[in-house]
């Protein structure tokens, strides 16, 4: 599958590594690199021989956000999107946010690794991801708000509170400040903060771990995560967690990877 705006190859046998690849424009998001994502994901979810994905950015930034040039047009042609809020919603809003929606469907755990800008949409990427590492010169930014917008977009609202807690959230989303890499490892936006040179390095280590686990209950664990973050009490996690341990414990992958967890002892 060949790609203008991202570069995809598997770097190691079930590793696959995604980097948006518009490093002049810090990897801002135009049309064509939402059809690739699509195009991408959309393969991706059919493959079961990847196991885990790597998202980072080219150049000095993880993603600045839309394009602006191409997100809020000059042209007459270009402001037909912006002619009615339902015209908006179905040809501009719903493409942009339906990028999270699709990594949030993929079974492959995400690490998204982190350096320089992750603002916007690119902030809301980074948030959909089941693990963040970032490097020092890492910084978040959610600046809808800054332009007009609501702060709660792409997931932003979902994900942040969930993440960091609500009154957390909800300051850093209404004032739309920038978040240091410093911060947001504090805070918990992050899985954990490393050295700018080893920041690959580090999210191939955390992938390579990744893969060791049996693909099964790699990607019922990601599944239970998803679904216990809305689930409706308590009991109905517990049970939900009861289903896929019995579906593994009689999958033929667990007794080998039991045996060898034994024998390693």
């Amino acid at each position: 599958m060949e790609f203008t705006t991202l570069k995809f190859e598997e770097v190691e046998s079930g590793i696959g590594m995604l980097t948006l690849n518009r490093p002049d424009q810090l990897n801002a998001i135009t049309r064509k690199m939402l059809e690739e994502l699509y195009a991408l994901f959309h393969d991706l979810n059919k493959r079961k021989d990847l196991r885990v994905l790597i998202i980072t950015g080219a150049g000095r930034g993880f993603c600045a956000g839309p394009d602006i040039e191409e997100a809020f047009p000059s042209s007459a042609e270009g402001l037909k999107s912006f002619s009615s809020a339902s015209v908006h919603l179905e040809e501009a809003q719903k493409i942009y946010a339906g990028i999270v929606v699709e990594m949030r469907r993929l079974a492959q755990p995400i690490i998204a690794a982190i350096k320089g800008p992750a603002a916007g949409a690119g902030m809301s990427i980074a948030l959909a991801s089941d693990i963040i590492i970032a490097a020092p010169s890492a910084k978040f930014t959610p600046s809808f708000i800054n332009i007009g917008l609501s702060g709660g977009d792409l997931g932003s609202t979902y994900f942040l509170p969930r993440m960091i807690g609500y009154a957390r959230a909800s300051e850093i989303l209404m004032t739309g400040r920038t978040v240091s890499a410093e911060e947001a490892e504090r805070i918990g936006l992050v899985s954990r903060l490393v050295e700018e040179n080893k920041l690959i390095d580090s999210a191939m280590e955390t992938a390579r771990t990744l893969i060791k686990k049996t693909p099964l209950g790699l990607r019922l664990t990601k599944e239970a995560l998803k679904y216990n973050l809305d689930v409706s009490s308590f009991e109905a996690a517990i049970e939900f967690e009861n289903k896929n341990q019995s579906i593994l414990c009689c999958a033929p992958e667990f007794y080998d990877a039991f045996d060898a967890s034994i024998n390693r002892r």
